[in-house]
């Protein structure tokens, strides 16, 4: 894949030789990213030489720089780029083949409970082809079941259901700790403002509020400084500020 400077390398030198405005490279850096989606660097370079080294009678688009790419490729001696549309499953369709994982073992030797908290390839035929070097969940998941050493708990993993795991699956001591926080919170009587936010905002009825102008505090001036060194007329040196 095409990293960001090489990219930014690309489209600066195709906008100088075919006259493009400062905005276009903005414009176009989203569909210039998905196209170069599968393109190595040094692929690209070549390239984008090629097409701006060339004449046309029109200027080129996108379209001509990726055939320009598939055609250096058959160059170096390989059989091109295909540009292939993914197809997820409903369970990392939003995440495009990655499943977030928390896994919650006791490790047996000290009876000490941790959490492992990770992203793995789904097992669909289209996170295969998107991340063919990425390890797969189910793997993992085999591995720390017929482990020795620790006992697997629990085994959080990102679904259909949710894109997205929960503080209280990811982070469960922190969880624990703030709910603590909370509960000592209202028995003492201490307000939550985020807690009604929150629920206002579940409810689908949240506006935020017109900031208040009238009750901000005015910045406060000095029309008489009271310091005799900065009221004297006389040049003062920066580095003897004490501030």
């Amino acid at each position: 894949m095409a990293n960001k400077h090489m990219l930014d390398i690309a489209l600066d030198m195709f906008a100088a030789t075919f006259n493009k405005k400062e905005e276009w490279k903005a414009q176009v850096y989203p569909v210039w990213d998905a196209g170069m989606e599968r393109v190595k660097d040094v692929h690209l370079h070549k390239a984008i030489l090629n097409i701006c080294m060339k004449k046309h009678k029109y200027p080129p688009t996108l379209g001509h720089v990726v055939e320009e790419v598939q055609d250096v490729i058959r160059e170096l001696g390989g059989t091109g780029m295909e540009l292939k549309e993914y197809r997820f499953c409903e369970h990392c369709v939003l995440r495009e083949g990655i499943r977030e994982v928390s896994a919650h073992f006791l490790i047996l030797a000290s009876k000490e409970r941790r959490v492992h908290t990770c992203v793995c390839r789904c097992d669909c035929d289209g996170a295969e082809q998107k991340y063919p070097q990425m390890g797969l969940w189910s793997d993992l998941q085999s591995k720390m079941q017929h482990d020795a050493r620790i006992t697997l708990m629990e085994w959080h993993m990102s679904d259909s259901w949710s894109s997205v795991l929960t503080m209280e699956q990811r982070e469960p001591h922190n969880y624990a700790r703030m709910r603590r926080v909370q509960k000592e919170r209202e028995r003492e009587g201490r307000r939550n403002p985020y807690m009604e936010i929150a629920k206002t905002m579940i409810a689908g009825n949240y506006v935020p509020d017109e900031p208040d102008l009238a009750r901000r505090k005015p910045t406060q001036t000095f029309d008489n400084p009271t310091t005799e060194h900065y009221t004297n007329n006389e040049w003062t040196d920066r580095d003897n500020c004490p501030f």
